[in-house]
């Protein structure tokens, strides 16, 4: 491989669109090549899904979304507006498709398959991580301390013990911790779990809106350009590569790569491309530190919340609602989870500085999208990580870079196509 990155790259155009942890990875090894490259981004770095995430780069997160446990709480989905997983009913008919195919991957054998090809993807993560932190001088934004999972009950803890397996199976490190095991690993907490694992391998990223200005400013000191526009369209066959449109206008490149997160499907559709994306609405609540702290981050199972110290302040991430985009937040069940964390960390107090609500991109088959586009050579894709999306995006810009320089790649890329 280094004597591949060696190899002199043909210097091309490309448009990435979308600045998240993808895009400006993306961005990032694309520039390190020698590429031209424009992002188009019209909002702030620290304003987007990628900053308003827990921080977690967690290499084990393999279990896709649609398992049959998630099944069988579908109708407690529609039925309680305050559950860890959320249906507005107005939006049920448009949903519909999107979650008939989670039904079909929450098969036991389908939920197997996506978490191998997820895991495939996740080998190759943190090592990315490094080298795009390396890369712009920001090594510093995170640390690997492991993701260490609580759970309250014993029938929890036996409902999960096949994510624990699932886990070994692809080949991450897992530790079981007992009650007091865990307090040792983590003193902050309350003693109310009674069974757990840590996932040494896993990383923290201290200030994830942070890093994203970082990478950005990074991109714009080694040349990358950066627009401030929303992309409406893409026009593919131009005589002179693709051109995308904007409200000022078109930009022509010789490549152009979709890493728009949510956005993305609308994108596909301007050059005829169906995908079957929809955003799963996650929030956050950012409190004081409490004291004497934590030092992991925390998934409180039972509650589906995470507990995440940061350099900036205690970030409670909670919930996943699935509406249309363009439906207004509702931050009913963050508030409810805020008593939930008082009862799970010592010294932690009530009162929030600031709520947030994001959109993650996911495909009911829990697996990225990530590649060219069949029928469109010169377009490539990279979105659909969905809850690992902030732990995929250096790995995503990664493999599209070492794709535009024709290098051999570090994974097969087939199962993560999109198929027509």
């Amino acid at each position: 491989m280094a004597e591949q990155k060696n190899k002199t790259v043909k210097s091309l155009k490309v448009i990435v669109i979308g600045g998240g942890i993808a895009g400006i990875s993306t961005g990032l090894f694309l520039r390190a090549d020698g590429h031209d490259v424009t992002l188009f981004e019209p909002d702030s770095p620290d304003k987007g899904t990628s900053s308003g995430n827990a921080g977690v780069v967690s290499i084990a997160s393999c279990v896709p979304t649609a398992t049959p446990g998630t099944i069988a709480s579908v109708p407690s989905m529609l039925l309680n507006p305050h559950g860890p997983l959320m249906i507005r009913w107005r939006h049920l008919p448009t949903l519909s498709p999107w979650l008939f195919r989670l039904v079909l991957n929450a098969a036991p054998w389908r939920v197997q398959r996506n978490a191998r090809k997820k895991a495939a993807l996740l080998d190759h993560a943190y090592q990315n991580y490094e080298e795009i932190l390396a890369l712009t001088g920001l090594d510093h934004m995170m640390r690997r301390p492991g993701l260490l999972t609580v759970f309250e009950t014993d029938r929890a803890w036996k409902r999960a013990q096949w994510i624990v397996d699932l886990i070994r199976n692809v080949g991450r490190e897992i530790e079981i911790l007992n009650e007091d095991e865990i307090l040792q690993v983590e003193p902050g907490l309350e003693r109310i779990f009674r069974h757990g694992f840590l996932t040494p391998e896993s990383g923290h990223i201290l200030n994830p809106g942070k890093l994203m200005i970082g990478l950005h400013d990074a991109f714009c000191t080694k040349g990358g350009t950066t627009v401030s526009e929303r992309v409406l369209g893409i026009k593919d066959g131009h005589p002179e590569g693709v051109a995308i449109a904007t409200a000022n206008g078109e930009f022509i490149a010789d490549r152009v790569v979709i890493t728009a997160g949510a956005w993305s499907k609308q994108l596909l559709a301007t050059i005829g491309v169906r995908v079957p994306l929809e955003a799963e609405r996650g929030y956050h609540v950012m409190m004081q530190h409490p004291d004497p702290g934590l030092h992991h981050p925390i998934n409180v199972f039972e509650d589906s919340m995470f507990l995440s110290p940061m350099e900036h302040g205690f970030r409670l991430t909670s919930g996943v609602e699935l509406a249309n985009i363009e439906a207004p937040p509702d931050f009913t069940r963050i508030r409810h989870m805020i008593p939930r964390a008082l009862r799970a960390v010592k010294g932690l107090r009530g009162e929030r500085h600031r709520i947030w609500m994001g959109y993650r991109p996911s495909m009911p088959d829990s697996v990225p999208r990530l590649g060219p586009v069949l029928g469109h050579e010169n377009v490539f894709v990279g979105f659909g990580g969905g809850h690992i999306g902030m732990t995929l995006g250096p790995t995503i810009g990664k493999i599209t870079a070492d794709l535009i320089a024709n290098r051999n790649l570090e994974v097969e890329l087939a199962p993560y196509a999109i198929r027509p």
